[in-house]
């Protein structure tokens, strides 16, 4: 092992990508064969955002939805996915495709607004994380700069060094970075670029290009190699310093210049800035555009020369790359007009030295509280026109909301087994009552449709069909505050408190865990019942066991209206959703049988069909023509929750059409099967057994050692329930007992006339 380890050390080089160079006419055969390698950093990010995919949804009526792949993409964005908020992401992509096509957003300062624990952050993570990764490909190879210099000032400051041979003298050429990372063809001289670029677009291999363009649709089948961008006073000076020095013209000069491969990379500060401001007196300009360097002021006797500049301020370092401000507008009024300069006229100005060119992307992030003082202060007037806001709310979509949590937290992700004691398992919907909770609380209470509660909101808004809420209500819904400013989103529980709610929540049940194996094995005498058995297997966190965390911690942290919203309006009406999902899967359990539960699904739908087109349906049994159900419909509807039958059964005939078939449907759409499922449990397929089984488990009666009917069928079911459902045995029987204590049954199994 030893030595399989030391082995692969030893097959570690140095030469990565970015420590290779060629020289610069050697760079300019190879843009021949690549032009894509030319590509500017707008350009480049958008590539990066289109490598991952792009779904395109069509609404009649509405425009069309682009659904990005890039940010829940962990090949490229790592351990920064991004979840939900699909319109935010379209709008900060629709900002970088209108600027990578030349457009005005390329001199708009971009901000990412919403409050804390909305992913702002993350999101730049996301792309400073994928601009490294895609920068270390083939597919998203960039180049810089490296100078050429015989001045001794510089000396200490080359990377690379060469011995060379200079008009029949030998000299050695110190190489030093370009302090902005500036790209080969920015040295081009400005009026020298039209026949340059000409030229070389007339040498471009047209078949390489068209491979290219061909997996890049996005470029509308051309591709134009263009003059983006200056390079800085410090370059120009070096290059002009030593054509002085050799007597070398451009084009001769040009032979010693050298080209590396470049990787974008927050950590080396390589094309990548990042700015957090501190109080207001105390930010430095030098963070941001860069200071003097004393070490070099006496070599070159005055403040205001090019090389005294130290061009480590961030705006410097992501000038032909990506800059992320974070909470931007906590910066004074001087440094946000910097930012305008950068982005509109594309330069910073550092005190007492000339201008530098600025060639990439800057987004910042911000909240409300900041957002409101910015819209009220006149001295911002010329940078509101200036600066687009990307609202960024948290999630409403309970499903998108889970992932965030799945992430960490899931049985899977965690690698949970039964063998492992010290992490607790998660029972199946814990998570999903965590994140109907925390969405619940980020929506305002219609004011048109005030019948409508938080808990059909939020199912309107993950698409679900049981919200008992029609289609164009739940339309209605969904745009009745698109528009307003703040927008839903921006209140209510983020998701840190719901992570802070979890771990606490697992941390008290591993310790319980713990405490009542002791207990256990002191009373390892007596006959223990079903659930003691199950709680000696691991621990585990069950929905209830968050649900009274969630509202003590909610207690700790909220009063008033929002304590009450909170305690009263949300957590029993999201209880009482997730217990009916626990009692779908128990059903499943005890029915054991999918066939019952399709060919029930496929009986309603052959119903509503003929029921909508006004024709007959043939009978199971006789195979006769006959009426549709009506009693049969109704009933499953009832299960459904249905608020209007005619519109529903319109609605979802359609949807039967748009399909291969109607089992489709059954797999896409919880509802449904939920339905069916309780439909046949209680109705049809050994209905009284089923509903005997329940009352039993209400009862109490079960225990370990017991050999009766009711309790195989019982561990029957435990067991479809582990080895199907996800379940451990202790949430199992915490799903019976939850799903049989909220039936409308008697212990002997004698079904409770309705009240």
């Amino acid at each position: 092992m030893a030595n399989h380890m030391k082995s692969l050390l030893e097959s570690h080089t140095d030469m990565t990508p970015e420590n290779t160079s060629m020289p610069f006419y050697e760079y300019i055969e190879l843009v021949k064969t690549e032009p894509w390698v030319t590509r500017n950093p707008f350009q480049l990010l958008l590539d990066v955002i289109m490598s991952s995919g792009v779904d395109r949804k069509i609404i009649p009526g509405k425009q069309i939805q682009h659904l990005y792949h890039f940010f829940e993409d962990k090949k490229r964005v790592g351990d920064f996915q991004v979840f939900g908020q699909q319109q935010a992401k379209m709008n900060v992509i629709e900002k970088v495709d209108n600027a990578s096509r030349g457009g005005e957003a390329a001199k708009r300062l971009w901000i990412l607004l919403g409050p804390p624990g909305s992913a702002k952050s993350r999101s730049m993570n996301a792309i400073k994380h994928a601009l490294n990764r895609y920068s270390r490909s083939d597919d998203g190879k960039v180049y810089t700069v490296l100078l050429p210099t015989i001045d001794e000032r510089l000396f200490d400051k080359s990377v690379l060094s060469e011995d060379v041979t200079i008009n029949r003298e030998k000299k050695t050429v110190r190489y030093v970075q370009a302090p902005c990372f500036e790209r080969p063809l920015q040295l081009i001289p400005e009026d020298m670029r039209d026949n340059f670029f000409e030229e070389l677009n007339k040498s471009v291999d047209p078949d390489a290009l068209a491979a290219f363009l061909e997996t890049h649709s996005h470029y509308d089948g051309s591709y134009t190699i263009s003059p983006y961008g200056d390079v800085s006073p410090y370059t120009r000076t070096v290059l002009s310093d030593f054509r002085n020095m050799t007597g070398l013209n451009y084009g001769e000069m040009m032979e010693y210049v050298k080209v590396r491969r470049m990787i974008y990379d927050e950590n080396t500060k390589e094309g990548v800035g990042s700015y957090t401001p501190r109080d207001e007196k105390s930010q430095e300009a030098g963070s941001l555009v860069g200071n003097l360097d004393y070490n070099l002021l006496p070599r070159m006797g005055n403040e205001s020369h090019p090389l005294v500049h130290d061009y480590k301020g961030e705006l410097c370092v992501g000038a032909n790359g990506f800059v992320e401000i974070h909470e931007i507008l906590k910066l004074s009024p001087r440094f946000l007009y910097d930012m305008l300069f950068a982005t509109q006229d594309r330069f910073i100005k550092p005190e007492g030295q000339p201008p530098i060119p600025f060639n990439g992307i800057i987004i910042g992030h911000t909240n409300f509280h900041e957002y409101q003082e910015f819209l009220t202060n006149p001295t911002f007037e010329a940078l509101k026109s200036r600066t687009v806001f990307i609202e960024m709310p948290l999630s409403l979509d309970f499903r998108e909301e889970q992932k965030i949590y799945d992430l960490t937290y899931s049985n899977a992700a965690r690698g949970w087994n039964t063998e492992r004691k010290n992490i607790a398992h998660v029972a199946p919907h814990s998570l999903e009552l965590s994140s109907l909770v925390a969405v619940m609380s980020r929506l305002m209470k219609s004011m048109k449709y005030q019948h409508i509660s938080l808990l059909q909101k939020a199912l309107v808004y993950a698409g679900r069909t049981d919200s008992g809420v029609d289609n164009n209500t739940a339309k209605a819904l969904m745009e009745e505050f698109r528009h307003s400013m703040p927008a839903e989103g921006t209140r209510g529980l983020d998701p840190r408190f719901i992570q802070n709610a979890f771990e606490t929540t697992e941390h008290f049940r591993r310790t319980e865990h713990e405490a009542n194996l002791r207990r256990l094995q002191d009373e390892s005498h007596r006959d223990l019942d079903m659930l003691s058995t199950a709680a000696m297997k691991n621990p585990c966190v069950t929905p209830t066991d968050l649900f009274v965390r969630l509202r003590t911690s909610m207690k700790e942290q909220f009063k008033g209206e929002d304590l009450r919203r909170y305690h009263d309006d949300i957590m029993p009406s999201a209880e009482k959703w997730i217990n009916s999902q626990l009692a779908s899967d128990v059903y499943e359990a005890i029915l054991k049988d999918d066939s019952i539960i399709e060919s029930t699904w496929k009986k309603y739908t052959d119903h509503i069909r003929a029921y909508v087109r006004n024709t007959s349906v043939q009978d199971e049994v006789r195979r006769n023509q006959v009426q549709p159900d009506e009693s049969f419909m109704s009933a499953v509807e009832k299960y459904i929750g249905i608020p209007d039958k005619e519109m529903f059964r319109k609605e979802l005939s359609e949807a039967i059409a748009a399909v291969e078939s109607a089992s489709t449907l059954l797999e896409e759409e919880p509802s449904y099967k939920n339905a069916i499922k309780r439909y046949v449990f209680e109705r049809e397929f050994r209905s009284r057994d089923n509903i005997k089984l329940l009352g039993w488990v209400r009862s109490g009666a079960s225990s370990a050692s017991s050999e009766t009917e009711n309790q195989k069928e019982l561990n029957s079911t435990i067991q479809y329930m582990t080895e199907k459902l996800g379940y451990c045995p202790h949430c199992a029987y915490y799903a019976l007992t939850v799903t049989a204590n909220a039936s409308s049954i008697s212990d002997d199994g004698d079904e409770e006339e309705e009240q």
